[in-house]
Formats: C-alpha cells, sequence, structure tokens
C-alpha cells in the first residue's frame, strides 16, 4: 500500500492521503498536497505490517524517515 504524504524537515506528517488509480495522472501537479517552504510531498510505501490503519493512524502513528534516500515512512518512537 502507498501513501502519499505531506512532511516537514523533521518528517513529521502534516497531510496524508491515498493516491488515485493509476488512471489519473498522480504526479500532475493538480493532485496530491502542495508542500509550502521547508515541507516535502512523496508517495511512499506503507510498511506491509501497518496496512491495516487509517489515514489519522497513519499521520499520528509514523513520520518520515528524511535521513536516507529515498524517504520512507517509520513507526514513531512515542
Amino acid at each position: 500500500m502507498k501513501a502519499h504524504v505531506l512532511y516537514d524537515t523533521q518528517g513529521k506528517i502534516i497531510s496524508a492521503g491515498f493516491p488515485l488509480p493509476l488512471t489519473f495522472d498522480i504526479l500532475s501537479p493538480r493532485f496530491g498536497p502542495k508542500p509550502s517552504e521547508g515541507q516535502y510531498a512523496a508517495i511512499l510505501d506503507v510498511p506491509e505490517e501497518l496496512g491495516t490503519m487509517d489515514l489519522v493512524e497513519l499521520a499520528q502513528r509514523l513520520q518520515v524517515d528524511t535521513k536516507g534516500k529515498p524517504h520512507k515512512l517509520i513507526l514513531t518512537s512515542k
């Protein structure tokens, strides 16, 4: 499963959504969250064992690991 996330430089998720079906051009600037300065938007893989989370839980319990490339979703340390 993939999630379209908007996050800051520290990896805190600001907004999350599920990408549109591939019949849409999901990389088009018309779709998805728009990052402001100091923010990033990406479509990232949700770890398989966490695939049952809804969007609210995903945003609360995950963060983006911004140290490596590519960035990836990880559980928060809370």
